[in-house]
């Protein structure tokens, strides 16, 4: 009688194997990104590139002369408003820290962006990201003018630094608040896959009801420009209102292009229930 005296390897538990699944979705969720979501894709390149010259290329005197030339101040907006509209978002502030270029880069753009490409198309989501950054900047720029005028805001604010993706990025994730539908994940990997596919999570024992998981969304988008606010007795600084408009319009029109999404939602039953 044969003895079988080789190591017996134990099959995979449910957990490896759930485990293995969610990595390999997340591999093919990488592969497939650049085709799934072309425009988010060619943009986050070119605010990599924005920052590698930003950081790498340019010195120091030149670097500052140069984000002085593409801010959206109110002196640049007077004399040179369309170069620096399209120039401005092109280039993340390299001031900000590791954590908010997570939060507006990757969070903002590569999730919430990619969301809205996949449902509305590349067109019309570059449209809502410039209408939002030029209507928010030239409100922002006209505020900041009166209040510099009126003496209210620093004088050096006339041509100071006011660059970056921040206005078109908070108008799109305003935009996507119809998507975002139950929550809250079991894992993060479980997060991160279901956001990649359509910014909406499945339904797990601790899911809260859609409209709650909207609200919670749309507080958080709308709070956010104030962690760094500056105030001038009852005013802030002029790009948190900006920020703050840039959130109202891009609300505004994910409700208006996503309705169809806002709709199937408000039908739903909640979870309780």
């Amino acid at each position: 009688m044969a003895i079988d005296s080789g190591r017996h390897t134990a099959p995979p538990t449910r957990a490896s194997r759930a485990w293995r699944a969610s990595v390999a979705s997340v591999a093919r969720a990488v592969r497939d990104y650049p085709r799934r979501n072309p425009l988010t894709f060619a943009y986050l390149l070119v605010i990599l590139a924005g920052l590698l010259i930003m950081t790498k290329v340019l010195s120091g005197p030149t670097a500052d002369h140069f984000k002085i030339a593409i801010s959206t101040n109110p002196h640049n907006m007077a004399h040179t408003p369309l170069t620096v509209l399209l120039a401005s978002p092109v280039f993340a502030a390299t001031d900000s820290g590791v954590f908010s270029h997570l939060l507006i880069i990757g969070g903002g753009v590569g999730v919430c962006m990619a969301a809205l490409e996949r449902r509305i198309g590349s067109l019309r989501t570059a449209a809502v990201f410039l209408l939002a950054n030029s209507i928010t900047t030239a409100v922002a720029t006209s505020v900041a003018a009166a209040a510099i005028h009126s003496g209210r805001y620093p004088a050096k604010w006339w041509d100071g630094y006011d660059y970056g993706i921040s206005y078109g990025v908070l108008a799109i994730a305003a935009s996507v608040t119809p998507l975002v539908a139950r929550a809250v994940p079991s894992s993060p990997l479980s997060w991160s896959l279901s956001w990649s596919r359509s910014l909406s999570w499945s339904r797990s024992p601790w899911s809260l009801p859609p409209r709650i998981v909207r609200l919670f969304w749309i507080a958080g988008v709308f709070a956010y420009p104030f962690v760094s606010a500056q105030w001038f007795g009852l005013l802030p600084n002029f790009a948190t209102i900006g920020h703050e408009t840039a959130a109202a319009f891009g609300l505004a029109a994910g409700y208006y292009l996503l309705r169809g999404d806002a709709a199937d939602r408000a039908t739903e039953p909640d979870p309780e229930r």
